[in-house]
């Protein structure tokens, strides 16, 4: 791809779901790996041009509040030049507050540069489990399982290690462990088509995280 076509985004989450294992300098690369790069690829269209740098754990320990670290990522991204920055964290059960954090820390950072914010809410494997045909063929299953038709009603994985998204979403995959591999659940993200129907299931957190990605995002395409 000619260097002057690309247009790289800078997408910033809690671990190995949202982004994969990041580098320590993240180079940008294409779009394929982590939950949020692949979703966010899919809610612009899924242009050629999109090129991510993903930030996870390492990013996320540093020091300073959630507020703060809204703030740093979209300096990072606009002093860095890219084109602009996604920020995705769990509810942990403060969708509120935690959304309000991210705002707030958006706007603290001065400069008209797109930056979208997005909460799973509980967690980020709520919208996976919200799309069983996605989850049949991400996974290669023989069938679409069963899910829960308000997976956003479920239990953090901090409160019930069983009735959560992340276990949920295991059982659905037929397997008895806790939680899917990081790869497992990219996989069903690629595999996911139907936004209309996950915006609905998922009206706290995927719904706006999308509205927020074609509103500061798309247009870069």
């Amino acid at each position: 791809m000619n260097s002057e076509n690309r247009v790289v985004i800078e997408v910033f989450g809690e671990g190995k779901t949202d982004v994969q294992d990041e580098a320590r300098s993240p180079t940008p690369e294409p779009p394929t790996k982590g939950v949020v790069p692949v979703l966010v690829h899919t809610l612009c269209g899924r242009p050629v041009a999109m090129l991510v740098k993903r930030y996870g754990r390492l990013f996320m320990q540093q020091r300073g509040s959630l507020k703060q670290k809204a703030r740093s990522a979209k300096g990072q991204a606009r002093i860095s030049g890219s084109a602009g920055a996604v920020f995705v964290v769990d509810s942990d059960g403060d969708l509120k507050g935690r959304k309000r954090d991210l705002n707030d820390g958006r706007r603290m950072e001065p400069g008209d540069f797109p930056m979208a914010i997005g909460v799973g809410h509980p967690c980020i494997e709520t919208w996976l489990l919200a799309d069983p045909a996605a989850i049949r063929r991400g996974l290669e299953l023989p069938k679409a399982p069963q899910t829960p038709d308000e997976p956003e009603s479920l239990a953090t994985p901090s409160q019930d290690k069983r009735k959560n998204p992340k276990a949920a979403l295991a059982r659905a995959a037929g397997q008895q462990k806790q939680d899917l591999s990081a790869r497992e659940k990219e996989r069903i993200a690629v595999a996911m088509n139907d936004l209309p129907r996950l915006r609905e299931r998922c009206p706290q957190g995927f719904a706006p995280f999308a509205d927020e990605v074609e509103f500061h995002i798309g247009p870069l395409f």
